[in-house]
């Protein structure tokens, strides 16, 4: 079965709806102009992010689009948002820093890449079977069920801990396969299997079928798109309770992760099985991506990217920990 791109999304502001593009430039540091923006609690000192959802869910309802199109080595263009009440403001980002702040209850300001040092991100850790306390979350936790008002488990970690530059969790790039979203709705036919859910840059179309997972067999392999742009596979994608969240004409289901938990565990590096769909990846060759572009799977060329560099350190640091 030939691949091919099915669809492009930009995000241009950290946890709001995204928005689809016929192409996309991707640079060093991934599709330009992905998570360009996002807004810091000011009071909590965290970077708002939807995997915190008693705080931050709101987010999800606002949709983000550029006022144009963003360009490699060029300024970022303004932004515009898209609010749950229906109002639409325009590239005005004080005004639309007041109306986040309104929205979320706290005092907020907007970010870009300069996040300051001692911000973090902050995640729920569910309690649910593939969840357990792993090495991996243990050094990332930093609240306990005692801690949290609402009873849950925290872990918090540095924006773009492998990507620099960007506002991304982890990683440069995120990519999935229709291929895996059939084989996942085939386990929850109930469910709402939309790739708006889990957000990815790409969405590779690989012949819909369920009982296979595209991005698996490509872990560790470069993917050639199009005539320019080459990307390297670098792991699964390790998945949160984001992705169970309502957002637009998408319910809430948390049937969605444990459905993940259940039938969909893969390994990120040494740190154990996660419950996971799609895929991290890095630029190799910048270029030009567009929808329909086709996609061949080829040796990697790619060695010590930024991703590999953190998971060596994390699982170096993992080593020692248990060796003391």
């Amino acid at each position: 079965m030939s691949v091919r791109v099915g669809q492009l999304w930009h995000y241009p502001v950290k946890s709001m709806q995204g928005e689809p593009a016929d192409e996309v430039i991707l640079g060093p540091a991934g599709v330009v102009g992905d998570r360009a923006y996002g807004f810091v609690d000011v009071e909590a000192g965290r970077l708002i992010s939807g995997k915190h959802p008693k705080r931050y869910a709101a987010i999800l309802e606002c949709q983000a689009a550029f006022t144009e199109p963003p360009k490699l080595d060029a300024e970022l263009p303004p932004v515009r948002v898209t609010f749950p009440d229906g109002v639409t403001v325009d590239g005005d980002h004080d005004e639309i820093t007041a109306r986040v702040g309104k929205l979320l209850g706290c005092e907020v300001r907007l970010a870009t890449v300069a996040v300051d040092p001692e911000v973090l991100i902050e995640e729920v850790w569910p309690h649910l079977e593939g969840f357990g306390p792993t090495a991996f979350y243990r050094m990332l936790q930093i609240g306990t069920e005692a801690d949290d008002p609402a009873g849950e488990r925290m872990i918090g970690f540095r924006p773009a801990m492998a990507a620099p530059g960007t506002l991304n969790d982890l990683a440069a790039m995120h990519v999935l396969t229709t291929s895996t979203l059939a084989t996942l709705a085939a386990e929850h036919p109930a469910g709402q299997w939309d790739a708006r859910r889990f957000r990815p840059n790409i969405l590779f179309d690989d012949g819909h079928e369920a009982g296979g997972n595209g991005e698996d067999e490509w872990v560790s392999q470069d993917l050639r798109i199009g005539t320019e742009a080459r990307i390297n596979i670098v792991a699964s994608t390790p998945r949160c309770i984001m992705t169970t969240l309502g957002q637009a004409d998408l319910a809430r289901d948390p049937e969605v992760l444990r459905t993940m938990a259940r039938a969909n565990r893969r390994p990120l590096g040494d740190f154990g099985l996660f419950a996971a769909a799609g895929a991290y990846a890095e630029v190799v060759t910048p270029g030009t991506v567009r929808v329909g572009d086709p996609v061949a799977v080829e040796a990697s060329t790619a060695t010590g990217g930024p991703l590999a560099n953190v998971m060596q350190a994390m699982a170096s640091a993992l080593a020692s920990e248990a060796r003391d």
